[in-house]
Parts: structure tokens; sequence; C-alpha cells
């Protein structure tokens, strides 16, 4: 993915690409952050529990990483197992 399409304000089809199949409240939330679609993928690999990587570098979240993040982790499909 180039840097440019990386930074580009969301799409409907990229919250979905990146996201998954999630109620469309969730893609509003998400598209309203005002997230660019590399905070999205981040936030998905937190959420997911696949960001080994970014904690091992000391990178955190973006602030708008973290509100889709945030936003991740109150959706059943995304909440830890403990929680559903």
């Amino acid at each position: 993915m180039s840097q440019a399409h990386a930074k580009r304000p969301l799409s409907h089809d990229d919250v979905i690409h990146t996201v998954g199949d999630v109620d469309e409240t969730v893609v509003s939330a998400i598209i309203a952050t005002g997230a660019a679609y590399i905070d999205v993928e981040e936030a998905v690999k937190w959420a997911t529990g696949d960001a080994e990587q970014l904690g091992k570098s000391g990178r955190g979240l973006s602030p708008a990483g973290q509100a889709v993040y945030d936003i991740l982790m109150a959706d059943p499909a995304y909440a830890p197992e403990a929680e559903r």
C-alpha cells in the first residue's frame, strides 16, 4: 500500500476491508474518528493481539488509532474471550 493511501481519509469499504464484517454503527464510528487507514490497521493488530512487533518497538497507537481500538474493543467480535 502506498504511503498516500495509508494516510488518506477512510471510506466505508476501507473500514470493512480492514476491520471485517461489523455493524454499520461501528463503521460510522470508526470513520468519525478521523483515523487514517494506517491507524485502523494498527488498531486491528492491537485488538486481535497481533501487535507484538508494535509493542516491542515501544510504539503505541496514535490518538485516532486508540479511538478505533476502543470502538473495536466494545464490539463483541473483538472483545476479549473473558468478556463475551
